[in-house]
């Protein structure tokens, strides 16, 4: 935990670890992919994909009031395998491509990664906005121009 100062009175600061609702978690989960591809027979084959929520926060610094924490995470595939399918293809000319295999992929595991950085020019400072004329914390900040 951070203690700072604001006009001589301490302020606390602490960051806490937000959890999701049991089984809303970023998790392997089965799924049925179709494969299609012209002149064959679609084929539905059991395959797997990343589902569920990782918590994203912005918050106020715990050792620095003025600055602001963000963390964005994504339910991503931590890995991936490879699968070889045969897929029919009745209307090929040739006997030798009546079958055709397709290379497919799914997650080895999955898991919460960073989404990406957020680029800072793109988020409004309050007193562009014009949000800062009011509200209990408008003499708590100065406006630099």
């Amino acid at each position: 935990m951070a203690v700072s100062q604001l006009h001589d009175k301490p302020v606390n600061a602490q960051s806490v670890e937000v959890q999701l609702p049991p089984g809303q978690e970023c998790q392997m989960t089965p799924v049925i992919h179709i494969l299609k591809h012209p002149g064959c027979i679609p084929k539905a084959i059991p395959s797997f994909a990343c589902i569920g929520k990782c918590s994203s926060y912005v918050q106020v610094s715990g050792s620095k009031i003025w600055q602001m924490e963000r963390t964005c995470n994504c339910c991503q595939e931590s890995g991936e395998r490879e699968a070889t399918v045969v897929l029919l293809c009745p209307k090929a000319k040739s006997e030798d491509r009546k079958l055709k295999k397709i290379t497919t992929k799914a997650p080895l595991e999955c898991m919460c990664r960073p989404c990406g950085n957020i680029d800072e020019s793109s988020i409004i400072p309050q007193e562009v906005a014009g949000y800062a004329d009011e509200g209990p914390l408008y003499n708590h900040f100065r406006k630099s121009f």
